[in-house]
């Protein structure tokens, strides 16, 4: 059967549902029916893969989650972090690419991590002593840790030499965090990656404590090989603290 007009334009529904990071099949019925059909149908499926490989995308996972996209480097669509919020300067940059890393590394610090979908929690302040814990290893080392990243050197001593202060600049009798503490900036990733369908709150375990989704499960399996990663994972696997849930 020959594609039509209006499968072509089913194709472009389908991933404009897969480009909003919270819509979910199960409360969209036209998107689970596409989806269906991505599944079961060959020549719309090859048409949905078509039209991504032009857009510097590729099918992730196409689960109860909807169709998971990753997108490559180059795509117009890739993750910039200067995307996120508050971030305009190298060293800002470096410490949102560091944090982000921290939390994939933190979770999922061994390959079979990433196959293994028990819920995981993390909070501000596990994943701010963990890269902290991490920064004062490096900076006892014997011989500095040589990556062929360049920067990761310079983002872990730029976060070393942020405050692990908890709160600053008060106001109106609530503590407001500054960019001078290195716990405004997990939050800040943290909250991004909330905005982005890869984690929610979970308020019930604890102060600042997150859900991590099973949609950053799997785009982070894309960070295998990963220098940063790599490292901190290893350091990582040293450290028994449980955070997956039952």
């Amino acid at each position: 059967m020959t594609l039509g007009q209006q499968d072509f334009s089913d194709v472009g529904i389908l991933i404009g549902c897969a480009l909003r990071p919270k819509q979910r099949p199960g409360a969209d019925s036209d998107y689970r029916t596409l989806l269906g059909r991505y599944r079961e149908d060959a020549e719309f499926h090859n048409a949905v893969t078509s039209v991504l490989d032009g857009l510097d995308l590729q099918v992730l996972s196409a689960g109860k989650l909807g169709l998971v996209l990753g997108a490559r480097r180059e795509s117009v669509f890739a993750y910039r972090l200067t995307d996120l919020p508050n971030v305009g300067t190298v060293p800002h940059r470096l410490l949102v690419g560091l944090i982000s890393a921290a939390i994939a590394a933190y979770v999922f610090p061994a390959p079979a991590d990433f196959d293994d979908d028990r819920v995981r929690w993390v909070s501000v302040d596990e994943i701010e002593r963990f890269v902290r814990d991490a920064c004062d290893r490096l900076k006892r080392a014997p011989e500095p840790q040589m990556l062929e990243d360049v920067s990761f050197e310079e983002a872990w001593r730029t976060y070393d030499r942020l405050s692990p202060g908890y709160k600053a600049d008060r106001g109106k009798g609530q503590g407001r965090r500054s960019a001078a503490s290195s716990t405004y900036w997990v939050a800040n990733v943290l909250n991004w990656m909330v905005d982005q369908g890869l984690a929610r709150l979970a308020p019930n375990r604890g102060p600042e404590t997150f859900q991590l989704l099973e949609r950053f499960r799997i785009q982070v399996g894309e960070l295998a090989g990963n220098a940063t990663y790599e490292l901190l994972a290893a350091r990582r696997r040293g450290d028994h603290t449980p955070v997956v849930g039952t």
